[in-house]
């Protein structure tokens, strides 16, 4: 959104509030990146193997890959190898003018990632793994919200004879030693019950899987290393309004889709080095969604609710994050929404406002990242967590991870677990 209410808004195939020039280049960005995001979708849902030492099954993934790429035709496929590392500033520059549209367009390269605009590494990618899948990078929300998502799954597996237990915490993974090594024998609850199982497998984040329920002691040195080094420090923070109305976005007739709050993108990258340096951004950027407009059954009627993403928050604030420092941000969050829909604090019944610390105590995900681990190029695809883990097998015989730390990432897509599924039926 612009400060000025003149928003550019994406519909499809389509946008508006831009020069003529901008629509035309639009389309043909969007029919390049779907067209590269269409070469790599089979493989988000697909182990990728490691490297050396494969069988013949491994080494088509690999050819088939390559052969993706190779159909693009020369001119694409150059393209592709071109762009893939660009910073996501470098290419918004080179086919958009409009400042709005560029820090839109780069929004789900950036979003749930440690990296700026002028970040070479893996924006594209991150891009492309968003335009993959049925709704081809539009928003979604499901029915009943993500607690409707969940308890549809509770729902199917139970249909198949699965036990579902909630506030059972694990206290940690049992580990025997065998003829053969160490193996994973089930698990210790914090209440002391232990249930024995063939097959532990984790979706909680690697570092909290293999440090925190494995332990050190468990494990080589140098895995345990790599490990430690995983970067999983989050950059986005929640913010949670429950409103008595709707709120009235200037310039738009009805805030039904995801809007996303940055002018342009130097706010982006100076709010990247506000947090860069353990400082609360200056002037925070946010994508909001009014999900109970989709949905009635999330807020009285009447009443809506408004969920935030706000970046670039930092995990380790400097003096640590405090009633004070938490409440500031949250103040300078809704005052961004306040340019654009003046009546909202008037509007306000509760606010919550989750740092990255804040969900890394409340969900248990270490250092609060919805990756897991940062999505980068030495911590994906084949590489995801790490070497000795990253085909959701792990050093310890029947241990298998198959959370967002696993390839093919995070975001609500369920893939990670699919292929783990696919590597334990094996």
């Amino acid at each position: 959104m612009s400060l000025d209410h003149e928003h550019v808004v994406l519909e499809g195939d389509g946008v508006s509030g831009v020069s003529p020039n901008d629509q035309n280049a639009y389309r043909a960005y969007s029919r390049l990146m779907h067209r590269f995001a269409d070469a790599l979708e089979p493989f988000w849902l697909r182990t990728i193997p490691r490297i050396g030492h494969n069988s013949l099954s491994e080494l088509l993934t690999f050819g088939q890959m390559g052969l993706n790429i190779r159909r693009l035709g020369k001119k694409d496929m150059r393209e592709f190898l071109r762009i893939i590392s660009l910073p996501a500033r470098d290419l918004m520059d080179e086919y958009f003018e409009n400042d709005v549209m560029k820090a839109m367009l780069s929004w789900d390269g950036l979003i749930g990632a440690k990296m700026a605009p002028r970040s070479p590494n893996s924006a594209v990618l991150a891009l492309l793994y968003r335009l993959s899948g049925q709704t081809r990078g539009a928003h979604c929300i499901p029915r009943g919200g993500v607690d409707g998502l969940i308890q549809a799954l509770c729902a199917s597996a139970t249909d198949s004879s699965v036990e579902v237990r909630c506030s059972a915490t694990v206290d940690r993974i049992r580990i025997e030693g065998t003829a053969l090594g160490l193996a994973a024998r089930g698990v210790i609850l914090q209440n002391g019950e232990t249930i024995d199982a063939d097959r532990v497998v984790s979706s909680a984040d690697p570092r909290a899987t293999f440090i925190d329920l494995v332990g050190a002691r468990n494990l080589e040195i140098g895995f345990t290393n790599r490990i430690r080094r995983l970067r999983c420090d989050g950059y986005v923070a929640k913010l949670h309004l429950a409103l008595d109305g709707l709120p009235e976005f200037k310039g738009l007739e009805r805030p039904g889709g995801r809007m996303i709050f940055a002018s342009d993108l130097d706010t982006l990258e100076f709010s990247y080095d506000d947090a860069k340096y353990g400082h609360s951004p200056e002037q925070p950027v946010m994508e909001a969604v009014i999900p109970s407009l989709h949905d009635d059954t999330l807020a009285p009627r009447g009443q809506h609710v408004l969920s935030a993403h706000v970046m670039y928050v930092p995990y380790a604030l400097k003096g640590g994050w405090n009633a004070q420092a938490r409440n500031q941000l949250c103040e300078r969050a809704i005052d961004i929404l306040a340019r654009h829909a003046p009546n909202i604090r008037e509007q306000i019944l509760h606010q919550e406002f989750l740092t990255p610390a804040d969900l890394e105590q409340q969900h248990r995900v270490t250092g609060g990242h919805w990756h897991h681990a940062e999505f980068s190029m030495d911590q994906m695809l084949m590489m995801r967590p790490t070497y000795q883990a990253a085909q959701y097998r792990t050093p310890i015989s029947g241990l298998f991870l198959c959370g967002a730390g696993c390839h093919p990432a995070g975001d609500i897509t369920g893939a990670a677990g699919h292929n783990a599924a696919n590597e334990i039926l094996r």
